[in-house]
C-alpha cells in the first residue's frame, strides 16, 4: 500500500494448528476452574461440534492435555479432570541429585527456600503455628532417638527422614507463601534424599552425638520462638551442609545411589 509502513520487530504471523487451538482453549477452561478436578470433560463428538472441528483434531488435543497430566482418559468413561502436580515428574529425575556435585544443588535450593520461610516466621509466625512446630519437633525428637540406638535399621531410617521433612516443611508453611510451599512439596523427594544422605552418614561418624548439639532442630525451634535470627541461619546452614561441621559430612565411598533400602 502505497505511504504505508510496517512497523520493524513484529515479526512473522504465527500459524495455530486446530489442534493447538483446541488443546489451548480446553487447557484455559481446566486452569479457570471452569472443570475442577475429577469432573469429567464433554465427549470427542461434544467438544468437535462445540469448536466445529474434526474429531481427530479433538482427539490428538486430549492426548496432549493427558501427556501433560492435567486429565486422565478411562477406558469406557472419558476423559476426567486430574490433580495436577509436578512432584511425579521431579521423583523421576531426583536421583540426579544424589551425586557429590549435584547434592550441593539441593542445599542452595532448601537455604534459599528454609531460610526466607525462617526469617518470615520469626517476625510473623503466631503462636498456633509455633505450637504446631512444635509438635514436629517433639515427633521427630521420639524418632531420632530410636534412630540413634539402631542406626541401621532401614524402617527407622525412612520414619526419621519423614519426620525431618516435616518439621522443615512446618517452617515453610509457617511463611503462608503457598508458592513456597508448593515449591517445596514438589522436591519432596529431593529434599528427602539428601536428608536421607545427612542423617545416614552423620549418625555413623564417631562425633555424631557432639554434631548434632551445634545445629539440632530443636536449636532452630527456638531460634524461631525467640527471633533469633542469626542462630536459626548458623543451625541451618549446619545442619544442611552449607557449612561443614568438625570435618567434611561427604564421604568419597559413599553409594550416589543410596535410597535408604540397603
Amino acid at each position: 500500500m502505497a505511504g504505508s509502513t510496517v512497523k520493524r520487530g513484529t515479526g512473522r504471523i504465527q500459524r495455530t494448528s486446530v489442534v493447538d487451538q483446541v488443546y489451548e482453549a480446553l487447557k484455559q477452561d481446566i486452569l479457570d476452574n471452569v472443570w475442577n478436578v475429577g469432573d469429567k470433560i464433554p465427549s470427542e463428538g461434544e467438544l468437535a461440534e462445540y469448536f466445529g472441528v474434526n474429531r481427530l483434531s479433538v482427539r490428538m488435543a486430549l492426548q496432549k492435555l493427558n501427556t501433560l497430566g492435567l486429565i486422565e482418559t478411562r477406558v469406557g468413561e472419558g476423559s476426567f479432570v486430574a490433580d495436577f502436580s509436578l512432584q511425579q515428574f521431579m521423583d523421576e529425575i531426583s536421583p540426579i541429585y544424589q551425586s557429590k556435585d549435584r547434592r550441593k544443588d539441593v542445599e542452595q535450593l532448601r537455604n534459599l527456600l528454609e531460610g526466607e520461610c525462617m526469617n518470615i516466621a520469626i517476625q510473623f509466625a503466631t503462636d498456633e503455628q509455633k505450637a504446631k512446630l512444635k509438635q514436629r519437633l517433639d515427633e521427630y525428637d521420639e524418632l531420632s532417638d530410636r534412630y540413634n540406638r539402631d542406626v541401621d535399621n532401614r524402617e527407622l531410617l525412612d520414619e526419621v527422614v519423614a519426620a525431618d521433612f516435616a518439621f522443615h516443611y512446618e517452617i515453610i508453611r509457617m511463611s503462608n507463601n503457598r508458592l513456597y510451599m508448593d515449591i517445596y512439596k514438589m522436591v519432596e523427594s529431593i529434599i528427602s534424599n539428601h536428608i536421607r544422605y545427612l542423617v545416614y552418614t552423620r549418625s555413623h561418624r564417631a562425633d555424631s552425638k557432639a554434631m548434632m548439639e551445634e545445629y539440632s532442630h530443636a536449636i532452630i525451634y527456638n531460634s524461631i520462638v525467640n527471633g533469633d535470627a542469626a542462630k536459626a541461619k548458623e543451625a541451618r546452614e549446619k545442619m544442611i551442609g552449607i557449612i561443614p561441621v568438625h570435618k567434611p559430612d561427604y564421604y568419597e565411598d559413599f553409594d550416589p545411589g543410596f535410597t535408604g533400602k540397603l
